[in-house]
């Protein structure tokens, strides 16, 4: 950012310092404890039934739409409708997915102005919603930190749970549609075959590819020497990376990359055995919530719409380098 967007935008970047995942212990610990405990399994299991009445509406509002786009309605749908259950904020997914979009927008090019701008009114529009809703009211408020704390981690939660999901429950129904063995196992609703693409599709297509980090003291990593303020994009795919048709390009020249992960089997459906979640303390929350409702999509999709193939020109990919996903997805539902 340039100095003067750096004044001017004071508040919002303020904000995103204060999520917990650009924080480490101690402090990261405690703010991320009582989100972690609202989050527990047992909590993702007793959502299952909310998310698959959620889920059954959307494929009601991508049925009766023309065309058949699954993003809009089924991908924004779906993971917008949850969140909004989960925190407890009465706005609709479009307008919870307008300011994802524009965080995420703004994350990925931050000296971009209009991106600044964007994010900013997210922000306190953002902030404004959560300050009416169920959830945070839980959490501290009794000083400015407290409340601006509260306010951040309740951020935090919403937006990392609508793009990066609305990416994979996309990816996850282009890559069915795209391959009729795997599709044909789901239909046939084969034991743990949902489950399996969408460990597959996490490490094919992750939502998230890489992470974005400044080095904070002179160090080796696998054999290359990273100094001081050099800049580090991190792979969370395991491959680096690599320039693809369907993908994000490949980093500028001069830019360190660290890859992580390397030997994940794709579709092993072994979840630790890659980082688009990340690891450790800052292992994503929403993880098991995120992996609940791309299988349900899975099954209900593949119920409800069993002869559904995609259409001739059917993915259009978003421009976004960081948070790659689809921004249409065209089918056409075989009914």
């Amino acid at each position: 950012m340039s100095e003067a967007s750096r004044e001017e935008y004071h508040a919002l970047t303020d904000f995103l310092r204060l999520w917990f995942v650009q924080a480490d212990a101690p402090e990261h610990t405690a703010l991320r404890r009582p989100v972690q405990r609202i989050m527990s399994a047992s909590y993702v299991r007793s959502l299952a039934p909310r998310v698959e009445e959620i889920v059954d509406a959307c494929l009601d509002d991508l049925a009766a739409a023309r065309p058949h786009d699954v993003m809009p309605t089924v991908a924004d749908g779906i993971s917008g409708k949850v969140m909004a259950h989960v925190v407890g904020v009465d706005e609709e997914p479009a307008v919870l997915h307008r300011w994802s979009r524009a965080l995420s927008l703004f994350i990925g090019a931050m000296y971009r102005r209009d991106h600044a701008e964007r994010a900013h009114t997210a922000m306190e529009e953002m902030a404004e919603a959560l300050s009416r809703a169920s959830a945070p009211a839980a959490f501290p408020r009794d000083t400015p930190l407290d409340r601006a704390r509260t306010t951040a981690t309740w951020a935090m939660n919403l937006f990392g749970g609508l793009e990066t999901t609305a990416s994979l429950l996309g990816s996850v129904v282009l890559t069915a549609l795209g391959d009729r063995a795997v599709w044909d196992a789901i239909r046939a609703e084969r034991e743990g075959a949902a489950e399996a693409l969408v460990e597959t599709v996490l490490v094919a297509r992750p939502p998230l590819r890489h992470l974005g980090r400044v080095v904070a003291y002179d160090q080796e990593v696998a054999g290359s020497l990273l100094k001081e303020g050099d800049l580090v994009l991190v792979s969370l795919t395991g491959d680096g990376l690599l320039a693809e048709e369907d993908g994000p390009a490949a980093p500028p020249a001069g830019c360190p990359v660290t890859g992580a992960g390397a030997d994940t089997a794709a579709g092993s459906g072994r979840p630790e055995q890659h980082l688009v979640f990340g690891h450790g303390p800052h292992y994503c929350v929403g993880a098991p919530l995120a992996r609940l409702e791309a299988a349900v999509l899975l099954r209900r999709f593949a119920k409800r719409f069993p002869d559904a193939r995609l259409t001739g020109e059917a993915a259009v990919w978003g421009p976004n380098l960081s948070y790659v996903g689809l921004d249409h997805l065209y089918v056409d539902l075989g009914v």
